[in-house]
């Protein structure tokens, strides 16, 4: 008799403390996500003249595989963006126009029209994943969001008219930069299965070859983009309750992320982004984008201001782990790289570069420590989905594209 009541005496404070742990489990959650004030993605922002519709989904997804946007019709916005490597392509900078292969394998090769070699890209090739959510000029979400790493362009819908001028990205040696979307539209106004997809995605635009233009082209590609969106990381899913999506590691990494690293000074909000443009002191490598090859001055190029010299856009750490290698010249290859610069106070750095041209918390060594570090990083991959959500016709390269070419690279 004894034996049965110390039994369920030990049994009943057994789990008494099992269900202690769970709700001091469930309070964790409760208390980082108000502590820190996390946040999951919000719903997309889309523009008034440019709302989901699922035909121009399903047209903009074929326009973005069909190389008849390359001038010499061997690369597609696939080339540097594609699914394989989560929309972006895994080199340190882009092959486009002429490239061989695919990803890190691709190489670069010679015009196939002037026989004249063709450069690697100036930049590291962003991911598209959730580009729907970048920020505008004043801070907002809204479909005006800054693309590029110099923010040139604000909205995908003009973004998407760009690479196609680029003789690096796209162009090639088949036209001259000022002949490109017009010479692009006339390519597709001539493939009768375009036109027809194009007056069924946009049935109040008057039909016929005309109804395929630079705005109806731009606002095509960018409703395939706009839903590549990824909502099912660790992070997310520990934000939406559920206690055991992150590990010890990456909760420790969460609270130095907010705290003692100092990472969401820039990468904050659902984004992991406040999409500013940040002086950070990353050395050059590549010819970069700019008057003078090997010193990229950044968003100066496009703003003519001192002030801006050598800053770029910060980028999200949504799915950093997939899109390596990283920063504009994809100087740096592993996530751990890039923490321990910061770590360093933002060293070694850009030599015309100076600590008065920079934030002081950049500048100021962080004092992680090896583990610290791991954790962090530990973390920061907690950021990551594939597009687990996402339909697995948005994720694929089509079997087909209207234009008759091989999808991606041409024949």
């Amino acid at each position: 008799m004894k034996q049965n009541i110390f039994f369920l005496f030990f049994f009943s404070a057994f789990l008494l403390v099992l269900a202690q742990s769970c709700k001091d489990d469930d309070n964790l959650n409760d208390d980082l996500v108000a502590q820190f004030s996390l946040e999951t993605l919000p719903d997309i922002p889309y523009p008034p003249d440019n709302p989901f519709m699922q035909e121009r989904v399903d047209l903009g997804q074929l326009i973005f595989y069909d190389p008849i946007l390359g001038g010499e019709k061997n690369s597609s916005c696939a080339a540097c963006h594609h699914p394989e490597f989560a929309f972006a392509d895994g080199r340190q900078f882009g092959a486009g126009t002429s490239g061989v292969g695919l990803g890190p394998d691709r190489m670069l090769s010679v015009s196939n029209i002037t026989g004249l070699p063709i450069d690697e890209e100036p930049r590291n090739s962003p991911t598209v994943f959730n580009t729907a959510f970048n920020l505008d000029a004043n801070g907002n979400l809204t479909h005006l969001g800054f693309q590029f790493l110099d923010g040139r362009v604000e909205g995908l819908e003009v973004q998407a008219t760009k690479p196609i001028g680029s003789r690096v990205e796209m162009r090639g040696d088949a036209y001259e930069e000022e002949a490109a979307l017009d010479t692009v539209i006339a390519r597709l106004r001539a493939i009768p299965e375009y036109v027809q997809l194009f007056e069924t995605a946009f049935p109040d635009e008057t039909p016929g070859q005309g109804i395929i233009n630079e705005d109806t082209y731009g606002r095509a590609i960018a409703a395939f983009e706009r839903e590549l969106v990824t909502r099912n990381s660790p992070y997310d899913r520990f934000v939406n309750g559920e206690k055991d999506a992150l590990s010890d590691a990456q909760i420790n990494g969460l609270k130095l992320f907010f705290g003692k690293a100092k990472c969401s000074s820039c990468h904050n909000g659902p984004m992991f982004n406040d999409y500013k443009f940040t002086i950070n002191g990353v050395p050059q490598e590549g010819g970069g984008k700019a008057v003078i090859p090997g010193d990229d001055t950044g968003r100066e190029e496009h703003t003519g201001d001192p002030a801006d010299r050598y800053a770029f856009r910060n980028l999200t750490l949504r799915n950093i782990e997939l899109t390596a290698p990283y920063m504009h010249d994809g100087v740096f290859k592993t996530l751990k790289e890039v923490v321990q610069f910061y770590n360093n106070g933002c060293q070694p750095r850009h030599p015309q570069i100076s600590d008065s041209m920079m934030d002081p918390a950049l500048t100021t060594p962080l004092n992680l420590t090896d583990g610290e570090i791991d954790d962090l990083v530990a973390f920061i991959k907690a950021l990551t989905d594939n597009g687990s959500l996402l339909p697995q016709k948005l994720m694929s390269v089509p079997d087909r594209v209207p234009s008759g070419l091989t999808p991606v690279f041409g024949n």
